[in-house]
């Protein structure tokens, strides 16, 4: 009866053994984690191009439209641009401005929320109703991205 005489190293396996070992396995476990986390992140990434809605002709987030008379319209112009895909429509609220605007009867309303289509150019146009001098925030939804504006109407 022959005994062989093997060396283990202290995973266990026997020297010059180039099978799986619980440390090889701990080792390929620990280095293959930052890669699938980057291969997670990637289409994540991708799928959440950044939305920018901006207010035509407004001043660090503010704009102010002269009205002749209560019942004149004044046109909501937002661009709406990004690296990726533009949403096909838009949302508003009006917040406070009950006795200073509302919206026209042309804008499409589910409830107190006016929405319209994004032009392929990436227009949204929201007009509203000028009913007395005065300021409110109008907020703006466009896909994920919300962002709140101020308009002061002032009677010319």
């Amino acid at each position: 009866m022959t005994t062989r005489n093997s060396t283990t190293d202290r995973g266990g396996a026997v020297a010059g053994d180039r099978g799986w070992t619980r440390r090889r396995a701990l080792a390929a476990g620990a280095w293959s984690v930052p890669v699938v986390a980057a291969a997670v992140a990637l289409p994540q990434a991708a799928a959440s191009a950044p939305i920018v809605v901006d207010l035509v002709g407004a001043v660090d987030d503010a704009q102010t439209y002269p009205f002749s008379a209560a019942g004149d319209t004044a046109p909501l112009i937002f661009q709406v641009s990004g690296s990726g895909p533009i949403p096909a429509d838009g949302t508003a609220e009006l917040v406070n401005a009950a006795a200073i605007a509302s919206w026209d009867e042309s804008v499409l309303l589910q409830g107190a929320t006016a929405s319209a289509t994004i032009d392929p150019d990436g227009t949204l146009i929201l007009p509203i109703v000028a009913l007395a001098a005065g300021t409110f925030p109008v907020v703006v939804h466009v896909g994920p991205v919300s962002r709140t504006f101020v308009i002061t109407l002032v009677q010319a």
